[in-house]
């Protein structure tokens, strides 16, 4: 395809002026691929709110590597579906024309990230080329095939979808970090905790820093350390961060605060002793980014802290609750709740949109019936005050959800919603709020009640491997979250949609469909005859819906 054009929408720098040339796609060349890569149509790009991040910040965005995108423009998009149309010679026996693949983002090579749509160009164009880095990065080949069952909005669903299913796959550690650093600090009184069952050689730190500490804990920790062959050091200054913290007696929210931020990406801070009802300012920034864990017991014995409470997933018949849950992102965890087969019994979702609320149960009550959930929704705007909205979820989680899936990067919203987390409650902490920000967390409910607090950011390769193949099974329907589709001139009122919330659900782009405008699914019809009759209920996409808008629209 050399000498060819394609359109594509080149980021130029940082804020939505700087996208694309006078609010129009760029006609650049088709790019080339040399004998060990292969050039690819992107039949479909879905856009994501991480998109608008990527445009808001430019070069200054961490994903970027550039240092001016004026002289190097940048193709974003990384929820791609892209079928190949040309293959290098040298790997002829890997890849052949025609073959459908999504793309896992998050590249690396050699340690370095390189992720697609953000270092290296993405799929908000008619083609994209897989460099090396795609095709034999540190996980291998960072495509996934996909089978033609699989329409390709559908498919372009399946990475955003993989980021909520990742949601409940994170793995965390129920013991100390092995070879990291321990940190115990207490309260110049002495101490009667028993850290045996967790200072133990398959999970031994490299060193132990001990500060404040008195009595039998001291003296079982100088005990084990000898055992173990390891350096204790007695420090009072708390501004290394470490791998582990464990604050033991008693201490008072100034003391905790201080403390708690001192620790490395995925750190554990463990509050140890007779707490009750404690609220501390705390980095609920850095649950989300850099998978700080906060645990905590009454126990005795310092590993309880560890080992209690260490679900991920939903608890089996308990009440959720999700606030912000009629977005886009939202409606995937609320759909995953309701097709499960041992999710909540309750599922509750709050959005300041009625609209919205009103979409959502039309889209799922149907999936709510299927498995007996009981499924209600609620505007707090719709109360007199918001004693009165938190009465009502006080009376609906009958005291305390076991789950509440945090989807408003608002601090102050998750204070609120903190005083609403049963006993060994599990909150996900699913928006990206700015790390080091804080909000006030019940940290002695850590201790005394067991909950918990977790979060993740991105997803990896076994979790978006994972959810294709729930999608090939027809386990998943990803296109549930389809709200509205649109073609490459329409792409960037599509990203503007995006940032205003435009649309109840995710929006997806036909690149070769050039003319097509940006529709609403429910209003197909208005754009291509007869494909409104091919949609479920007047509401979900289907392959037979796409075939029709393509053979119409595309090029």
């Amino acid at each position: 395809m050399s000498n060819e054009k394609m359109l594509a929408w080149q980021l130029f720098g940082a804020g939505m002026e700087n996208f694309g040339e006078n609010n129009a796609p760029s006609v650049i060349d088709v790019p080339t691929y040399n004998d060990d890569e292969i050039l690819m149509k992107v039949e479909a790009i879905g856009l994501c709110f991480s998109d608008c991040k990527l445009i808001k910040a430019g070069e200054e965005h961490p994903r970027v590597i550039v240092d001016d995108l004026k002289k190097t423009p940048l193709i974003p998009g990384h929820e791609a579906v892209l079928k190949v149309v040309g293959v290098g010679k040298n790997i002829s026996d890997k890849f052949k024309e025609g073959q459908r693949f999504i793309i896992q983002a998050d590249i690396f090579k050699y340690g370095k990230g390189l992720a697609y749509g953000y270092a290296i160009n993405g799929g908000m164009a008619q083609y994209s080329v897989m460099t090396e880095p795609v095709l034999n990065g540190d996980d291998g080949c960072y495509l996934l095939p996909i089978s033609d069952k699989i329409c390709a909005a559908e498919a372009a669903l399946i990475e955003p979808w993989t980021c909520v299913i990742a949601a409940y796959r994170i793995k965390f550690r129920d013991g100390l970090k092995p070879g990291g650093i321990l940190r115990v600090v207490g309260d110049d009184q002495p101490a009667d905790f028993s850290i045996r069952n967790l200072l133990i050689e398959e999970n031994a730190p490299a060193k132990i820093i001990v500060s404040n500490l008195a009595g039998a804990l001291r003296e079982e920790i100088d005990s084990l350390a000898e055992k173990l062959g390891m350096p204790v050091e007695e420090v009072s200054d708390f501004s290394e961060p470490v791998d582990d913290l464990i604050l033991t007696g008693q201490h008072n929210v100034a003391e905790i605060e201080k403390v708690s931020t001192q620790l490395t990406k995925s750190g554990v801070f463990c509050l140890a002793g007779d707490y009750s009802d404690l609220d501390a300012q705390l980095d609920v920034g850095n649950i989300h980014y850099a998978y700080w864990r906060y645990v905590g017991t009454t126990s005795k014995d310092l590993s309880e802290a560890y080992k209690t409470n260490t679900r991920k997933a939903f608890q089996s018949g308990g009440t959720a609750w999700f606030p912000g849950g009629a977005g886009a992102m939202g409606q995937m965890h609320v759909q995953l709740a309701l097709e499960l087969e041992n999710g909540p019994k309750k599922v509750v979702v709050s959005d300041l949109d009625d609209v919205r609320l009103a979409q959502l149960k039309k889209r799922l009550q149907e999936k709510a019936d299927k498995n007996n959930v009981e499924f209600v929704t609620y505007n707090p705007k719709n109360f007199a005050d918001e004693a009165a909205f938190m009465d009502k979820l006080r009376e609906e989680s009958e005291g305390g959800f076991e789950d509440i899936i945090m989807l408003v990067p608002v601090p102050a919203v998750l204070s609120s919603a903190v005083k609403l987390l049963g006993e060994n409650g599990l909150m996900n902490v699913f928006a990206g709020i700015p790390a080091g920000n804080n909000a006030v967390i019940n940290i002695g409910a850590v201790a005394s009640k067991g909950q918990r607090y977790i979060a993740s950011s991105g997803s990896g390769m076994d979790d978006i491997k994972y959810t294709l193949q729930l999608t090939e099974d027809g386990k998943l329907s990803p296109v549930y979250a389809l709200a509205a589709i649109g073609g490459m001139k329409a792409l960037k009122e599509g990203m503007e949609g995006v940032s205003s919330a435009r649309f109840p659900g995710k929006t997806v782009i036909y690149p070769h469909a050039v003319e097509l405008p940006l529709i609403a699914v429910s209003d197909v019809e208005n754009v291509c005859e007869g494909c409104g009759e091919k949609l479920i209920n007047g509401e979900i996409f289907t392959q037979e819906t796409e075939d029709c808008i393509r053979s119409k629209w595309e090029n």
